[in-house]
């Protein structure tokens, strides 16, 4: 095994250990005095998760030479809100999909009542956490940027607005625009943050800025098109979630409107997009491209 590869091994291990430990402090915290609530929002945070987007907040901190205490809170935060999409996202209402990380779904471990009412309070919890003044070194200004930036990316603008276009073109025909900016709302509005808040930390926002932003867009909706590629090539147990799904609700996606060989090109192009993004700032062979990587090769 080469060093790069132990690196980033070591660092994708510490982190997820990390981030684990945080996310059960979290539960134990909140969840001491309060209803059964607790236990659906612990289930779905911590069952099988690959906590992709927190490892893109520390590794995004690793190139800024952040401290990591200092990015606790927006990788606790983004990594809470997206247990409470996909929670919303299995229910019987939306993409209705008993499968989730290889076990039951929230809705089925628990209850559709206890689902909804999980994802609320992960998402009140998230805003919480982030607002939190813990650490003298982040300002009141770089909260407030955080909760704005966050919140807009979830929102009308952003997850929710695209779940609802997804939702509303079922059985449509679709064009590839249509879906691009469906995945742009949906995914790449919760992978951006990952490399947004830990910009924020710096009240002046870098140059590059912009760059980045491109960068974290990008990798969301290559993330998205790795997911579709990703059931046509891989079998529901290696997904631990349920197999060509949009094929079975003759839902559009890239592959089904693209074919294999296309939708990978694609891919390969995004990723020499992003490259290069990372290249122009200096980038190069850092954790952040480490990561983004193992998005592009993973098999799950």
């Amino acid at each position: 095994m080469s060093n790069k590869k132990q690196e980033f091994l070591e660092f994708k291990d510490t982190y997820t250990l990390k981030i684990q430990n945080n996310l059960q402090d979290i539960f134990a915290l909140y969840g001491k005095d309060s209803c059964g609530l607790i236990e659906p929002m612990k289930y779905s945070s911590l069952n099988g998760s690959k906590f992709i987007r927190s490892l893109l907040v520390y590794a995004t901190g690793s190139i800024l030479n952040i401290d990591s205490k200092l990015l606790e809170q927006p990788a606790i935060a983004i990594e809470l809100i997206h247990t409470y999409t996909l929670i919303h996202d299995d229910l019987p209402c939306m993409d209705d999909d008993d499968i989730r990380r290889g076990s039951p779904s929230c809705h089925i471990a628990f209850n559709e009542s206890s689902a909804v009412l999980a994802g609320d309070a992960l998402q009140s919890l998230a805003f919480e956490i982030l607002s939190n003044k813990k650490y003298d070194e982040i300002s009141h200004k770089t909260h407030l940027n955080w909760i704005n930036y966050l919140s807009s990316s979830i929102g009308l603008n952003g997850v929710a607005g695209g779940q609802y276009l997804d939702l509303s073109i079922n059985n449509k025909n679709v064009d590839l625009s249509q879906l691009k900016k469906i995945y742009y709302l949906k995914t790449s509005n919760l992978i951006a943050p990952c490399i947004i808040l830990p910009y924020m930390l710096d009240e002046n926002y870098p140059a590059d800025f912009d760059a980045l932003l491109l960068f974290g867009l990008t990798l969301g909706l290559s993330f998205q098109i790795k997911d579709d590629l990703l059931g046509y090539t891989s079998s529901s147990d290696t997904l631990g979630k349920t197999k060509n799904k949009d094929e079975l609700r003759n839902q559009p996606n890239y592959v089904n409107l693209l074919g294999i060989d296309e939708t990978v090109k694609l891919l390969e192009e995004n990723k020499e997009l992003m490259n290069k993004i990372l290249e122009d700032m200096g980038f190069k062979n850092t954790m952040l491209q480490d990561i983004s990587n193992y998005i592009f090769d993973r098999k799950f």
